[in-house]
């Protein structure tokens, strides 16, 4: 079993859009982390990764290295393999840090809402000043050093008449892998929602544009849609193991489902444990029972099985509850659900070859690695 663990650097409990300097907080201790790699590494002997959160994870820099040396020190003692990855807003990266975590094979994922109106739209330093402009210089070194790192786009209801052009312009500044989601917390409302589904009628023609071209990329929630309706229902949500493949450690030791849940509280109802007395497996295995139990709404719905409704964290973030879905949920799902199976029928009809390959080929992902991996010309292996 493969077992992801999250290690939130800092704890500061401010906004995820806001560039302010941390409130006061508690960080992570060395031993902490390291208890938190044991106990994950014995869960997941073969395969681990390791995720770094915030706050804002970069403020701690030396930190991060620190557990990657380590972990990489255990690689080379039992063979267990490690992967990382860090999620920051960018503010704090430089060239320095991006060729560490290359060499260090640190993905770096950075947040970036599109277009310079959509972005500047949430994404402000503490004084309000915009952040655009200075995270455009640190894109062009990261996608120079790592030609795939992801961009992460949030979509709310004041930027939704941007998405379209948003995808456009993350996919011309380079990202060829991309995740968007929308922020279900916002004030949507039956415009907003028609204007989303125009967004992604718009992103579907460009998607099969480029798609037809041979561009390979992934853009985060078309391909998800796409693998349910090539693969059947249930394709989509196999990914959330509600506290089984994916663990979120506070700073203070205390072991949770998800990210969103670290702010619950060292007794709350979603701590799983700690990296010291390890997890509490009876608690975890009502919590992850309870977070794959049919929601009554959904009962008799036609697009069970499809739809994010199985996503605990999602449902808590938006609801207070893992078994309940939120209506702005549900709506979002209706409108691009049929949107991305039209386009893939569309592909389908047309036997694009990067479609078919994409989604009927199950090796596609290894030949898609190697092909990019290939070594240049006269260069021996």
């Amino acid at each position: 079993m493969h077992v992801t663990l999250h290690i939130t650097t800092r704890c500061n409990f401010r906004c995820d859009y806001c560039y302010s300097p941390p409130h006061a907080g508690v960080e992570m201790s060395r031993e902490v982390a390291m208890k938190a790699i044991d106990l994950t590494s014995r869960m997941s002997p073969n395969n681990t990764g390791v995720i770094f959160f915030g706050g804002e994870p970069l403020l701690r820099k030396d930190f991060i290295f620190e557990v990657i040396d380590a972990c990489s020190a255990k690689q080379r003692k039992s063979g267990r393999q490690f992967h990382y990855k860090v999620t920051t807003n960018g503010s704090l990266m430089d060239e320095v840090f991006i060729q560490s975590a290359t060499r260090s094979r640190l993905s770096i994922a950075v947040s970036l809402d599109g277009t310079r109106i959509a972005h500047d739209k949430h994404r402000v330093t503490g004084s309000g000043a915009p952040t655009f402009d200075s995270l455009l210089p640190k894109i062009a070194v990261l996608l120079r050093h790592q030609p795939y790192a992801c961009a992460l786009m949030v979509v709310t209801p004041e930027t939704v008449g941007h998405y379209a052009s948003s995808f456009d312009y993350l996919f011309q500044l380079g990202f060829r892998y991309i995740i968007s989601s929308l922020n279900y917390a916002g004030a949507w409302d039956r415009s907003h929602l028609r204007t989303l589904e125009r967004e992604y009628r718009k992103i579907a023609t460009r998607y099969e544009r480029l798609t037809r071209a041979g561009h390979k990329f992934y853009f985060s929630p078309f391909e998800k849609k796409i693998a349910s309706h090539v693969h059947g229902k249930g394709a989509l949500c196999q990914q959330c193991y509600f506290g089984v493949r994916q663990l979120s450690v506070a700073p203070d030791g205390s072991i949770y489902p998800c990210v969103q849940f670290v702010k619950d509280g060292r007794d709350g109802d979603y701590c799983l444990g700690n990296v010291w007395d390890g997890i509490d497996c009876e608690r975890q295995n009502a919590l992850f029972g309870a977070s794959r139990a049919l929601k009554s709404t959904c009962r008799d719905c036609a697009l069970l099985g499809r739809c994010e409704n199985q996503c605990s964290c999602l449902n808590w973030q938006t609801t207070g509850a893992i078994d309940q879905v939120s209506p702005i949920l549900c709506e979002t799902e209706r409108l691009l659900i049929p949107v991305v199976d039209e386009l893939a029928a569309r592909l389908y009809r047309a036997r694009a070859p990067l479609f078919i390959q994409k989604h009927y080929n199950p090796i596609y992902p290894l030949l898609s690695f190697l092909e990019d991996h290939e070594p240049e010309a006269g260069l021996s292996v």
